[in-house]
């Protein structure tokens, strides 16, 4: 006897068909808009092809986050079919790709791949052994971006992308593989949380159908999804009350990604007792220093990627833009010289932000593990100086337990950093995308987090009066 299909998973199948075709037009438009060598008057087809695919999966959260009545089955198996669309695309304008590529070959030889850059190997640097891999992968070597600037890419990363080359070397289907792997662990744990806490696992789909994460890792094969499963097992352990263990995950997850140890603080003030706390900061910091001996053995300099990246990254954020404005007008004033702007102003946001995570973790009453999580990796990136999309997957697993109408938003809004792409760049004034476009992209962002936050900030003063009344 056939089932009949119910009224949620008809709109179901109707919005994930939706974004299935929407998906695949990019997907078929992608060698057209290789790195390399792209059809210009292609990227505006692109955005608005990922803005409307969003648009569509705004409507489906909306419809089906809460509604346990359509299937969780449809749900998983059109989030699949969307990854399985980029599977052979070419990156969209993207490259970071190559320097996988290469550290997974350095790292599969057994050399660190922290000690030359890519264009010393280039130049002739390094052993023997490092010298022959230069040759026999030349093509990948010289398609690295700022190939004077050593890797970034902390230990465990380093790790899958040695995977990834014995698989297949410098094969895009490979790593993509691994990807998806991470993707469907991911998935699992989310599921899992979703059901610790009670809520739907429809809610999931937050996450599972999100276009601009399965853009950004399935077709331009950025790595960051590989910390996700880390960052919600330690939480997932958490939960569960396994709290010698979580402290272990998370140092596996910044041994990916540096980002999950801004978590490392919320997870102290529910554990109470000091020696607990002693015992777990302990663990976490040994941990720590462990996975990345191979990075500190040698000497950090200036052409080490972590301090490139701390001390001069800066793309696609307006809120640091206008910090950075702000402090060179002052020291202009006092004739101090405006290039001592940039440390002032990343010392100034790194100072809001720890005021904001000391706020969120300790100040702030019973939010949950999750929220609070949101709210400390969110507020990272609002104030970082390089706000790419991709980065904008760490928040996905989070919105799924404490969706934020400002966060979600992003969703249609970041595919506007391709434009830079687009419009001539102008490196003294900012142009057209540097005064206009980075401004459309998070204004309304900030608009509606302002709104959420007052409203969470009445809704908390309401509570309080009817509890003292």
């Amino acid at each position: 006897m056939i089932r009949k299909i119910n009224k949620p998973d008809k709109l179901l199948v109707l919005f994930g068909t939706a974004v299935f075709l929407l998906l695949g037009t990019i997907a078929a438009i992608s060698p057209q808009l290789h790195s390399g060598a792209f059809e210009k008057e292609l990227i505006p087809v692109f955005i608005s092809l990922l803005v409307a695919a969003s648009v569509v999966y705004f409507v489906a959260v909306g419809s089906f986050r809460k509604n346990r009545a359509c299937s969780l089955l449809l749900i998983i198996l059109f989030g699949l079919g969307f990854r399985v669309l980029f599977l052979f695309s070419t990156p969209i304008l993207e490259d970071d790709y190559h320097r996988y590529f290469w550290d997974g070959a350095v790292s599969a030889a057994g050399i660190n791949p922290y000690e030359y850059s890519p264009r010393e190997v280039a130049q002739g640097g390094g052993s023997e052994e490092l010298k022959e891999l230069g040759h026999l992968h030349g093509d990948t070597l010289g398609k690295i971006n700022h190939p004077h600037v050593k890797t970034i890419y902390p230990p465990v990363a380093q790790f899958f992308f040695a995977v990834s080359y014995k698989i297949s070397p410098m094969s895009l289907a490979a790593w993509r593989v691994i990807l998806m792997a991470f993707d469907l662990v991911t998935l699992a744990l989310l599921l899992t949380s979703l059901r610790k806490l009670g809520l739907s696992l429809q809610n999931s789909l937050i996450y599972w159908w999100n276009p601009l994460l399965v853009q950004q890792i399935f077709n331009s094969a950025h790595m960051d999804i590989l910390a996700l499963p880390f960052v919600l097992g330690a939480m997932l352990l958490f939960l569960c009350g396994s709290r010698g263990l979580w402290s272990l995950a998370l140092s596996f997850a910044v041994g990916v990604k540096l980002w999950p140890a801004l978590l490392f603080g919320m997870f102290l003030k529910p554990l109470g007792r000091k020696r607990e706390t002693l015992l777990q900061i302990f663990i976490f910091a040994v941990a720590v220093l462990i996975i990345f001996f191979p990075m500190v053995v040698f000497k950090i300099d200036s052409a080490s990627g972590i301090v490139a990246y701390g001390k001069s990254w800066q793309n696609n954020s307006p809120f640091f833009t206008a910090v950075l404005s702000g402090w060179e007008f002052i020291l202009e004033a006092f004739d101090i010289h405006p290039g001592h702007a940039q440390t002032h102003s990343r010392v100034g946001l790194v100072a809001i932000f720890l005021a904001w995570k000391f706020y969120v973790a300790y100040a702030i009453g019973s939010l949950g593990l999750h929220r609070k999580a949101l709210l400390i990796i969110g507020g990272a990136f609002l104030l970082i100086p390089a706000q790419f999309p991709w980065y904008y997957t760490w928040l996905l697993p989070f919105l799924c337990i404490a969706p934020s109408p400002g966060f979600l938003a992003l969703t249609a809004l970041l595919p506007l950093y391709y434009l830079q792409y687009y419009f001539p760049p102008d490196p003294e004034g900012g142009g057209i995308f540097g005064n206009a476009v980075v401004w459309i992209e998070f204004a309304p962002v900030w608009v509606l987090l302002a709104w959420e936050w007052l409203r969470f900030r009445a809704s908390g003063s309401a509570y309080s009066r009817q509890v003292h009344s």
